[in-house]
């Protein structure tokens, strides 16, 4: 169970956080509207979380439109209007990274969830892209990590890649100028070299591992003489330990 100092969940105080028991939630609320006040409201606001049962990773965002499509809700959603932006990130995530899985994400706003910071963040400061991702305990079931788990080098991995999808979105959102497109293409291609470098380095371990025996540099001489290999003639020993005079 997670919880604070309090014994309380910190991800279900967003709502009206309290600055003595909650004083992490309270000042980051705090700044978020300072910069709404500002006319800077984030492009992305995302919490980090472990899941204890699902695999994979994937993210959690908030869709007013597929809210009501899967609580089956008699709403005409033809009528309502909204950006579906918020599929943007989770779609680049899903090419980039190889632990993430776009199908195992869910853009559900359950009245459960409704003091948890991504809805409140998604609600009140009007961040279209709000999330909380997950990272599995449970391992993964696709792609290059299939029927492994995550480990430390996986999950900054994965948060280098959630950069670099930060990166792509911008470039797709956002005017950019010569420089800043130059220097991201510089990005994309140094990330394929190092996937490449990647898969042949497990390759090369994957071949190591299915020979029988590894390959040696040089000859090994067995004929080569040894202690061991010298004949000893036991009955001479026992003959001079006989002959020895006993001291005392």
């Amino acid at each position: 169970q997670r919880c604070s100092l309090s014994g309380d969940d910190l991800n279900r105080q967003w709502l009206s956080p309290n600055s003595v028991y909650h004083p992490t939630i309270y000042h980051t609320k705090g700044l978020l509207y300072y910069l709404k006040s500002q006319g800077r409201v984030p492009v992305v606001f995302c919490d980090y979380h472990g899941h204890s049962q699902r695999k994979n990773v994937f993210l959690y965002g908030c869709s007013i439109k597929e809210t009501l499509w899967q609580a089956g809700c008699t709403v005409d959603t033809s009528k309502v209007t909204e950006d579906v932006g918020y599929r943007t990130l989770p779609k680049i995530l899903d090419k980039l990274a190889p632990a993430f899985l776009m199908s195992s994400c869910s853009f559900l706003v359950e009245k459960s969830r409704d003091s948890t910071a991504r809805v409140v963040v998604w609600r009140e400061i009007g961040v279209l892209r709000s999330y909380t991702m997950e990272s599995t305990y449970s391992g993964c079931s696709h792609g290059l990590y299939k029927g492994l788990q995550l480990g430390t080098s996986e999950l900054e991995e994965m948060g280098a890649k959630f950069c670099l999808g930060l990166l792509v979105l911008q470039l797709k959102s956002l005017p950019c100028s010569k420089k800043v497109m130059a220097q991201a293409e510089t990005l994309l291609d140094l990330e394929e070299e190092i996937a490449d470098l990647r898969a042949q380095r497990s390759n090369n371990s994957c071949s190591l591992e299915t020979d029988d025996e590894l390959p040696c540099g040089d000859e090994v001489d067995y004929n080569t003489d040894s202690c061991s290999d010298q004949e000893v003639d036991f009955g001479d020993m026992d003959r001079e330990i006989q002959e020895c005079p006993l001291k005392g």
